[in-house]
């Protein structure tokens, strides 16, 4: 849990100022019926391009971990989980965002916000972390493969409330 904090505390759930490529995700396409058998780099990485999106490697291999810039620039920490192979198959992944706690934002309210998020939005939770910092988290598992057009739809979906939440959790 501390390593993941790490991670999450590098990867700044703020927007950053680069442009990213635009997107060339094809819900048609046929890949997306494909069963991926576990996560890893490479299966995540691929579709985090095609989605516009970009990752950097962190982590190690027994622990692998992306830090990543939706194309909506918001940023997240993917973390691998249930790992095998030195990381090369990986049965789960969590999608996480941390804010800093806003300064002009009372507790209460914040946790006010954050109860309402949770009850508008089932797709992913939000929480306060253990040190006070909202975060937004999804957590996908693949013990019996995951669909690959289910992943673009996840991610993409996540960028989406991760932007609904600093919009409107954090104030």
């Amino acid at each position: 849990m501390r390593a993941a904090l790490a991670v999450l505390m590098f990867v700044a759930a703020a927007p950053v100022a680069a442009q990213t490529a635009p997107a060339r995700w094809n819900p048609a396409a046929p890949e997306n019926r494909q069963i991926l058998p576990t996560f890893n780099y490479a299966t995540v990485e691929s579709v985090l391009t095609q989605i516009g999106a970009q990752g950097e490697r962190r982590g190690t291999a027994e622990r692998p971990a992306l830090a990543v810039t939706f194309s909506n620039n918001r940023r997240a920490a993917i973390l691998f989980g249930t790992c095998e192979q030195g990381g090369a198959a990986c049965k789960a992944i969590s999608i996480q965002a941390v804010w800093t706690t806003p300064a002009n934002v009372p507790a209460d309210r914040l946790a006010a916000n954050i109860q309402q998020f949770n009850r508008r939005y089932a797709f992913s939770r939000a929480f306060l972390t253990a040190d006070g910092r909202p975060a937004l988290q999804r957590y996908l598992t693949a013990d019996y493969g995951f669909i690959r057009g289910n992943l673009p739809v996840n991610l993409l979906v996540f960028a989406n409330q991760s932007q609904r939440f600093a919009a409107g959790g954090l104030r």
